[in-house]
């Protein structure tokens, strides 16, 4: 069980997760990490900083393991393994979770399709990632650049 508080709690391990990790330099920031994913075997993929638990973000005692209620921040990422619509209710579910743990905590969940953005919104999400719209607007400046390669 994590036993620090004002601490980070980030949902899901991807890629996404690795690259914003490592924009992290202070070692004492990730010292107040908690990753929670119920996917990831090997905890030695992870940076040595952070403090894993695994398990299920919308199982209440995974979430009391993570010490949520003295949390200050959340990240749910999508769980890109899954469909669409799917992924979007799991981190909605999760967040329910979580918000029933700790009602304050500032949370940040990454949504895939447009329409469980304002289910997110009615969830308690403070900020919404659209994953759709960066990469949707990446390929439209890519498609009309004039550059062919």
């Amino acid at each position: 069980m994590y036993k620090g508080n004002n601490h980070f709690v980030i949902i899901g391990w991807n890629e996404r997760v690795k690259n914003l990790l490592s924009y992290f330099e202070e070692p004492l920031i990730l010292n107040k990490m908690v990753l929670i994913d119920n996917t990831l075997e090997e905890n030695h993929l992870l940076p040595g900083h952070i403090y894993f638990i695994k398990g299920d973000p919308q199982d209440p005692e995974t979430l009391v393991k993570a010490n949520i209620q003295y949390a200050t921040t959340l990240l749910i990422t999508a769980d890109l393994d899954q469909l669409e619509e799917e992924a979007d209710i799991n981190s909605i579910l999760s967040l329910i979770a979580s918000k029933g743990q700790n009602p304050s905590i500032y949370s940040i969940v990454e949504i895939l399709t447009s329409k469980h953005s304002a289910n997110a919104k009615h969830a308690g999400a403070d900020q919404i990632i659209h994953r759709s719209l960066p990469i949707s607007r990446l390929m439209y400046d890519k498609f009309f650049s004039g550059k062919i390669s």
